[in-house]
């Protein structure tokens, strides 16, 4: 027959069909996987909440759930293999959903009996350990390099004859090679943008784009902390105008957006989205917000706490917010009318620069009296490896002077690694004024700074304090205020109190740089090697026992990851910011150390980031996102010849037609895609497909399509035959099949059920929100499952609001397909 006269005909056939009162297709076989199947492996849900979600309480305890079927092949043996998606249907709360392909054998339920259950027979794992794959991962730092579901989403599966797996993945989108057993064996395929040459079409969540390369580097720290025994999860401290919220600036940063160089790529300023990071399971602490209105807007996106140089704006700003919105302010306050930490944490920025000189005992002193529940510092190393408080490798002439009077400027700085602390203490006085008028440096202002350094007989109270010594400073604040002579003030108590609770978030400054600095200096060989700073910083802590009170933080990641496998009870904080250096002639006074984004003056990535990659620039002003989130690779065919995959994007490109899906062509031995493209046409009723696959050298295949609904009989579910155009652009030949929303049971196969379920019965019917696998048995049978979107989706047991099971059906058709 011809081959366009049969969809012709066949579509008369459906039209007919679709009115007709019973159900064509019948129901031959159902086997159900209970939802709360599970296989050995790392804990996982861990970051979906703790809350029970339709009946299923989180996490779940060193095991893996067997669900959220996305792809089925079939196996030689009457075995098949499936293949979840990326766990929780997200890339930030998926990073504990390792990415697998079980095997499973059905045990069909039939008109004869069956016990209608699903045995899983065992799994491969998909692990990167060649390092194949060029960003960060999860499991970066291990040598297995286990995928997750945060580091891909895929949702298609192909094997090609020589055995590897292909798998189409949504967060690029990407094609993902894997041998037999899972192992990546090249980096992720991105799609050409073929409407837009030399570009690739990126989704939102692209790693290419610095919009969510900040969570997934997150991720691989927290996964290397956790692996090392570290429990607390590392904190994410961006420059604040970097955040992106409902409303935020693209413009904000002074070095990016409209504020772009005229010798850097533009770029927008809002990259670090604050509700993904959340999300993910971050703390976000912002630097540094020194305006109260800036700080009351940012609590409002629900930021973690701040950093700031006003510690007595900031400290207004939390007497003020009204966290709950009952008209009531103060949510973030304890009992005692003291910041609460453990609701939202305070930070006096190098104690509280604007006020004091900074990283000095009264810049700490003035953080205090304003109630701050932690003590921001920097700190570099002595020459005698000592931790002492200052932010520059330089002991700097804007803010220091010598002890003795003599000429300091500039031109004759010392660098701290070249002096032992003794040297530093007597010779330097770090009082100077440069911070506007708020700032000041009188003796009075600071009696307890003033009494300690006479106690310890240090020559002034703003010498460069050790980090022993700002220890020792917290502890004697306490005191001066409990039984010293401050113990009379009104507000003694709370002084005394906020000392003893005090946190110290102190951070190692080294640059890693290899190009110089103005006075000629190599940056990398300023400061000393992130093992010593790491060390140095790290001993005192221990040896102070100070562990649960201090976080380590840097822009500088490789002293962080030092310390998270040195000392992982250790709360670690991952500094970002673009302050890059500027060679455009009208910017140099902008011009600053390339932290800590920014690549290396050979074009090698930012070296701060301890080889994690980092796209620098790559954003929405210069890469849109065409692909839609969760509009990827949905269904991936491959061709009978097994010479050639299509996979089928889920929904439409941004910019093109949107009821038209795109269905590129890549050639596997040339390993590109050819430019070729069939696009398929959305029914009025769908929004998206679910899967595709080709069933004979003519090009003809089956393509699921459906709408959103779920828990619905009359939702639109349906599986499609098409058949490809040899016409580049031209829209494949389509015509219904089944409706899976009617399907016969006049055995009724699929009783009885749980109270309150639907659509059981004769007819059958498959209500559910996702339906995402076929697979063709022989000419007049094909398998159809659902991927349950574990455990959000609740389709089935509508009556009792328990989380879909994965049901496997074997449907008889009444049109039989043509295998040739």
């Amino acid at each position: 027959m011809n081959i366009d006269k049969g969809f012709r005909l066949a579509a008369i056939a459906a039209v007919l069909v679709s009115t007709h009162a019973a159900a064509a297709t019948t129901l031959e076989g159902r086997a159900v996987l209970p939802a709360l199947t599970f296989s050995a492996g790392p804990t996982s849900g861990q970051y979906i909440g703790s809350a029970p979600i339709n009946g299923i309480t989180p996490p779940f305890l060193n095991r893996q759930p067997v669900q959220g079927f996305s792809a089925v092949l079939r196996n030689a043996d009457g075995t098949f293999n499936v293949m979840p998606d990326n766990g929780y249907g997200s890339l930030q709360t998926s990073a504990d959903f390792n990415l697998r392909v079980y095997t499973v054998r059905t045990n069909l339920e039939t008109a004869k009996g069956g016990a209608g259950t699903i045995d899983v027979l065992g799994n491969i794992e998909l692990r990167d350990p060649d390092r194949r794959i060029p960003f960060a991962i999860v499991n970066h730092f291990s040598e297995a390099r286990v995928l997750t579901g945060a580091d891909f989403d895929i949702e298609s599966m192909q094997r090609a004859p020589d055995g590897s797996l292909w798998f189409g993945d949504e967060f690029g989108p990407f094609l993902l090679h894997t041998d037999a057993t899972g192992k990546v064996l090249e980096a992720p395929i991105a799609l050409p943008d073929f409407d837009n040459p030399g570009r690739e079409v990126r989704a939102p969540q692209n790693p290419y784009n610095e919009e969510t390369a900040a969570v997934r580097i997150m991720n691989a720290v927290r996964a290397n902390a956790f692996a090392h025994g570290g429990t607390k999860t590392p904190v994410f401290s961006p420059y604040f105008p970097e955040l992106k919220f409902p409303g935020s600036n693209p413009n904000a940063s002074y070095a990016r957006g409209s504020n772009s160089p005229a010798d850097l790529a533009p770029a927008a300023s809002d990259i670090h989205d604050i509700a993904l990071l959340r999300a993910a399971g971050f703390p976000v602490v912002p630097y540094t917000v020194d305006d109260k209105a800036t700080m009351l807007s940012l609590m409002a996106k629900n930021v973690s706490g701040l950093i700031s140089d006003r510690p007595d704006l900031l400290l207004q700003a939390v007497r003020e917010f009204d966290a709950n919105g009952d008209g009531t302010p103060g949510d973030y306050l304890g009992a005692d009318g003291l910041p609460d930490v453990a609701k939202f944490d305070v930070q006096g920025h190098r104690g509280g620069r604007d006020l004091r000189p900074e990283n000095t005992l009264p810049a700490m002193e003035v953080a205090l009296d304003n109630l701050m529940t932690t003590l921001e510092t920097d700190t570099g190393v002595s020459l005698d490896k000592v931790a002492v408080l200052f932010h520059d490798p330089y002991i700097e002439a804007g803010k220091c002077r010598r002890a003795d009077g003599a000429p300091y400027t500039t031109a004759n700085e010392v660098l701290i690694r070249s002096l032992n602390v003794a040297d530093i203490q007597s010779q330097f006085i770090c009082d100077k004024l440069f911070r506007g008028p708020t700032q000041q440096n009188d003796r009075a202002l600071s009696p307890v700074a003033t009494a300690f350094a006479a106690s310890r007989r240090l020559l002034d109270p703003y010498i460069v304090p050790t980090v022993n010594q700002l220890y020792d400073f917290a502890d004697f604040y306490a005191q001066y205020y409990s039984v010293g002579p401050g113990r009379f003030l009104t507000d003694a108590a709370q002084k005394a109190a906020t000392a003893r609770k005090a946190r110290f978030n102190i951070e190692t400054k080294l640059n890693p740089r290899s190009d110089r600095d103005a006075l000629g200096n190599v940056y990398k060989d300023r400061s000393f090697a992130p093992e010593v700073m790491a060390r140095s910083l790290a001993e005192v802590v221990v040896r102070r026992r100070m562990q649960a009170r201090t976080d380590i933080q840097s822009f500088d990641f490789r002293t962080l990851l030092l310390v998270q496998d040195a000392v992982p009870e250790i709360r670690t904080v991952f500094l970002f910011g673009d302050f890059p250096v500027i060679t455009d002639q009208t910017r140099l006074g902008d011009s600053d150390d390339g932290t800590n984004l920014q690549p290396e003056a050979n074009g090698s990535n930012t070296p701060w980031m301890a080889g994690l990659y980092w796209p620098y620039r790559s954003t929405i002003a210069t890469a849109p996102f065409r692909a839609a989130g969760s509009g990827g690779f949905e269904g991936m065919a491959i061709n009978t010849a097994g010479t050639v995959l299509y996979p089928m994007l889920e929904r439409p490109l941004v910019g093109a037609d949107q009821r038209r899906l795109q269905i590129s062509e890549f050639n596997l031995a040339a390993k590109r895609y050819t430019g070729r493209r069939n696009y398929y046409p959305l029914d009025a009723r769908g929004t998206n497909i679910g899967d595709f696959v080709l069933f004979n050298a003519l090009g003809e295949g089956l393509v699921i399509e459906r709408d959103g609904s779920q828990g619905n009989t009359a939702g639109y579910k349906a599986i499609n035959r098409i058949r490809l155009s040899t016409v580049d652009g031209a829209d494949v030949i389509k015509a219904p099949l089944v409706d899976l929303q009617n399907i016969a049971d006049p055995a009724g196969i699929s009783l009885p059920g749980q109270p309150g379920d639907i659509g059981l019965g004769n007819p059958f019917s498959f209500p559910f929100t996702t339906i995402e696998d076929v697979v063709v048995i022989d000419q007049n049978r094909i398998g159809v499952i659902n991927d349950n979107n574990f455990p959000f989706s609740v389709g089935r047991h509508v009556g009792s609001s328990q989380a879909d099971d994965s049901e496997f059906i074997l449907l008889k058709l009444d049109q039989p397909l043509n295998l040739r």
